[in-house]
């Protein structure tokens, strides 16, 4: 099952240089939320339940193993991020990492402030 998977992704893509998506359906996992890692009402298995939920964008290029990236490219009006995800073809890490290169030139995400601080400082 998990080789035909990985051959339909494939196919489906191989068209494409590249296939973008946001990397989660929200802009970010409220703390302590049903979907976060650290609520400690979910049992592991729980969080296991509802990952696919929050990961539906990444979770099927992690078992497919084709190649991809998350990059933070914008932030929301609470100043969180939020990403975008880029898949790029089995074996054409080169574009992938061009074009990951390429927007992090144009849009450079590491000298931003974030406007959310977590702690007391």
């Amino acid at each position: 099952m998990l080789r035909r998977t990985r051959f339909r992704a494939g196919a489906a893509l191989d068209a494409f240089d590249i296939l973008l998506t946001p990397t989660m359906p929200i802009a970010a996992v409220p703390h302590g939320s049903i979907y976060s890692a650290t609520n400690p009402a979910n049992s592991a298995e729980e969080y296991m339940r509802m990952d696919p939920d929050i990961c539906q964008y990444t979770g099927i290029f992690n078992v497919t193993g084709q190649p991809s990236v998350t990059l933070p490219l914008a932030q929301s009006a609470a100043g969180l991020t939020i990403g975008i995800q880029i898949v790029g073809r089995f074996g054409d890490e080169a574009t992938l990492v061009r074009v990951a290169r390429d927007l992090e030139e144009a849009r450079a995400w590491s000298f931003r402030q974030p406007k959310v601080r977590a702690g007391n400082k």
